[in-house]
């Protein structure tokens, strides 16, 4: 049973399933909800619901043997992952062969852990990579991307490339932030391929081209208007413009507002992208604003 929340008239709980089968339940006091600011900071209760005569019993965890630490690392509580996380990390390639088990679970979640292990091994991180962005399950490819953000003879713009037309754009979202800060001509060709396959319906792939283009906005904003060769008055391509904050962005949303075709109830959107500009590009954009 994973945590999850129950809610009163006055606040939250967290409950989560201890080992043995009962429950326990954190009960929070907020100084400040409710704007009283009453800073009852010293308050709040820790519940176990179970039947008459139980007695709770912490389960033992020893990581300093392969198997236990395994055993904790598939544990719900982040303590025990955490000790289990750092003793199979000292036992480096001993610990390869039962990660490589854990690796082979059909819990994703656990695959995972296995996985952020088995890429931290001394020699064996490009290898694991290489099988964790090839994997069916989007979620196990995105956790390869970002374990090679994390490895030094790694280059990540490398392992983007290989994923940028993935299927899920769950996966390309986090191809677009591992590109945050890189500012490469190379960079931007490849956050224009991403900005291509948005559908101007996901709110979230565009705020993640957003933040992956923030750093590098003109280069980024250059190179999808070459991709979409003067093809970019469509309901994704208009998305960008609002959402990009490079210097000739200003333009083309004026374009938008003058753009009879495009349905009025819109404009304060497009209008209200201008604020997030500054200098005289956006200036001169809004002076054209007027012109009739």
């Amino acid at each position: 049973m994973r945590p999850f929340w129950i809610t009163s008239d006055r606040q939250p709980s967290d409950v989560v399933a201890a080992p043995d089968g009962s429950l326990m339940v954190a009960d929070w006091y907020d100084p400040g909800v409710g704007g009283h600011n009453m800073r009852d900071l010293d308050r709040g209760r820790l519940f176990l619901v179970a039947p008459d005569g139980h007695q709770y019993k912490s389960p033992k965890v020893d990581v300093s043997r392969i198997n236990g630490a395994i055993d904790a690392l598939k544990s719900p509580n982040q303590a025990t992952r955490y000790l289990a996380w750092h003793g199979l990390r000292e036992q480096g390639k001993k610990a390869e062969a039962a990660l490589q088990r854990l690796w082979s679970d059909k819990n994703p979640r656990l695959r995972a852990r296995a996985l952020w292990l088995l890429g931290k091994i001394e020699g064996r991180g490009q290898h694991y990579l290489d099988i964790a962005i090839r994997d069916k399950d989007p979620d196990i490819r995105i956790v390869g991307l970002r374990l090679a953000r994390q490895l030094p003879d790694v280059e990540e713009i490398d392992v983007v490339r290989k994923l940028v037309s993935d299927d899920s754009s769950a996966v390309r979202r986090e191809c677009a932030i591992a590109l945050r800060h890189q500012k490469t001509d190379q960079a931007a060709k490849l956050w224009a391929e991403l900005a291509l396959l948005h559908d101007g319906k996901c709110r979230w792939y565009l705020e993640a081209l957003g933040l992956a283009s923030d750093l590098n906005a003109e280069a980024c904003f250059d190179a999808w208007l070459k991709k979409v060769d003067g093809h970019w008055n469509t309901p994704s391509g208009r998305d960008l413009i609002w959402r990009v904050r490079s210097k000739a962005a200003p333009k083309y949303l004026i374009k938008i507002l003058k753009d009879e075709k495009i349905p009025t109830a819109s404009h304060p959107r497009f209008l209200r992208a201008l604020d997030f500009h500054s200098g005289p590009e956006r200036d001169k954009a809004l002076e054209s604003l007027l012109d009739i």
